[in-house]
């Protein structure tokens, strides 16, 4: 068997989120099928190994070294903008696009300056088209997703006669590897219900929102839904799981925990209808959280990333046969509704999604049917059966026949001391840059942290996050005038990049 080498644009550790989780999946169904995996995260790791390779970001020349010696490679994101030098690698590139982190960007930095959002998104597309030009293979969610992506390849110049008369389906260009579930059912265990967060009985009916807040959902529906279901049914409960991120760039941008945070408490139901978990929830403990709970809930805003995008949340919900309460628009909602597994309303309908709690929360009868059908869903999306295109294109693995990145890999060989080179000058770029636009103090706290990741030391004790803008818990280059898109150096990823003064603040909560 080969060889494969995976390049996470997120945290891989304890506490993930999704782009972790899923390298982290696939790559050991990989390893279930005989190849030997290295992962490469961001920051540092404090995950067992197990049956494939984990080590930390590495070094430029680290890893070109490490690539030259694969027979394949998976990357997702930035990979190209942190390792440019995987541009002129011979070996195949198997780009992941499951996120439609370019519509996410969107709608993540609506409220900053329209200059900054101009900006933000030229640099996202130009990283779009390199991972689009460069791939040799390439993964993607859902067919609504493979129908986005098949027409940026088009317009990439992807789809060529070369390319057509191997396979006109063009499932040797992209396939569908949708997130997945373990093969094994969560363990129950008998007892009280415990979770560490506020005071739940044995009768409260618990919705659980299982993921981060980001700026494309809408909790605010959910926490005034509630409080109106509430004067009904006192013993519904909400509890976020999660409100701070692995990543600790993320909250830069995010002020949706906080928005979400002061409506609970100006209509006071924080500390006893509506309860917020702090810190990020380990990958192996998750369960305990999703068995203590009656329902899965997720709600978001009517927007093209919705209906583009793959709720990785909604999958462990399946996984532990939770019902669903969801908003209409994307994959999920669609199946929600086709197999009856619980709840869909419109998007910001507080009087729909009141309804749904309601009825969820009375007939306890009718929560045990959508369980067990939610169950049976749930053994059709394991990761061994989800992977199977990304497995069968390893086990034969080749450049694609259009040859997209045959000059870059003919004439472009970096050498080591040209490797150094460019490390050395994008490193002190960005220090002049932070220097001249943050001072002396921040820059010195950006270096050491950089520092520490170089040393496999996480920050604060936990996983290692990058210092990209975050989007949908992928990595975007945050790129400034000094430093193109195919030159984002290391400082930028290991430390959060603006100063305090200069955050966009959060749009007020109304209504």
């Amino acid at each position: 068997m080969g060889r494969v080498l995976i390049i996470a644009n997120d945290v891989v550790a304890q506490r993930m989120a999704g782009p972790g989780i899923r390298c982290v999946e696939l790559g050991r169904e990989l390893a279930r099928a005989g190849h030997h995996v290295t992962l490469v995260g961001v920051g540092a790791t404090d995950l067992a190994p197990e049956s494939l390779e984990i080590v930390p970001q590495l070094s430029h020349i680290a890893l070109d070294q490490l690539a030259r010696r694969q027979d394949a490679i998976l990357l997702e994101g930035i990979a190209l903008v942190r390792y440019p030098s995987l541009r002129s690698v011979p070996v195949p590139l198997i780009v992941d696009l499951y996120d439609p982190f370019p519509l996410a960007l969107l709608e993540q930095e609506a409220h900053r300056p329209q200059a900054v959002q101009e900006h933000e998104s030229r640099e996202i597309r130009k990283v779009l088209r390199e991972l689009l030009r460069g791939g040799d293979f390439f993964l993607c969610a859902s067919e609504v997703q493979r129908d986005l992506w098949t027409g940026a390849l088009l317009e990439a110049g992807r789809v060529t006669p070369r390319i057509w008369a191997q396979d006109n389906s063009l499932r040797r260009l992209i396939d569908v590897v949708p997130f997945g579930l373990p093969d094994a059912a969560p363990q129950r265990h008998q007892g009280e219900r415990q979770l560490p967060v506020g005071n739940l009985g044995p009768d409260d009916v618990v919705l659980l929102w299982g993921g981060g807040i980001y700026n494309w959902f809408d909790p605010l529906t959910l926490i005034r839904a509630v409080a109106e279901a509430a004067k009904q049914v006192p013993s519904v409960k909400l509890v976020f799981m999660s409100t701070d991120h692995p990543n600790a760039s993320v909250p830069e941008r995010m002020w949706m925990p906080a928005r979400a945070r002061q409506l609970s408490d100006r209509l006071g139901l924080t500390g006893s209808q509506v309860f917020f978990n702090h810190e990020w929830i380990a990958y192996s403990d998750r369960s305990r959280w999703l068995l203590a709970s009656d329902c899965g809930v997720s709600t978001h805003f009517d927007h093209a990333e919705t209906r583009y995008a793959f709720r990785t949340r909604m999958l462990d919900y399946l996984w532990c046969g939770l019902p669903i309460i969801c908003t209409a628009g994307d994959r999920f909602a669609q199946l929600v509704a086709e197999r009856d597994l619980g709840w869909v309303v419109p998007a910001e309908d507080v009087d729909s999604l009141t309804r749904a709690i309601l009825e969820m929360a009375t007939d306890p009868e009718r929560r045990r049917r959508i369980s067990r059908r939610v169950s049976e869903v749930a053994q059709d999306m394991t990761w061994e059966r989800v992977s199977e295109p990304l497995l069968r294109f390893v086990a034969n693995p080749a450049l694609a026949v259009d040859q997209p990145r045959h000059a870059w890999i003919h004439s472009r060989q970096p050498t080591p001391a040209g490797l150094r080179a460019a490390e050395a000058g994008r490193l002190l770029r960005r220090a002049v840059y932070e220097f001249g636009h943050n001072g002396p103090l921040t820059t010195t706290r950006k270096v050491r942290r950089w520092l520490r990741a170089r040393r496999g030391v996480p920050p604060g004790g936990g996983a290692g996050g990058g210092g990209q803008v975050q989007v949908a818990g992928h990595s975007s280059p945050r790129l400034t005038p000094e430093v193109s898109s195919g030159e984002a150096d290391q400082l930028e990823r290991v430390a959060p990049a603006e100063s305090e003064s200069n955050q966009p603040q959060p749009p007020p909560v109304t209504g």
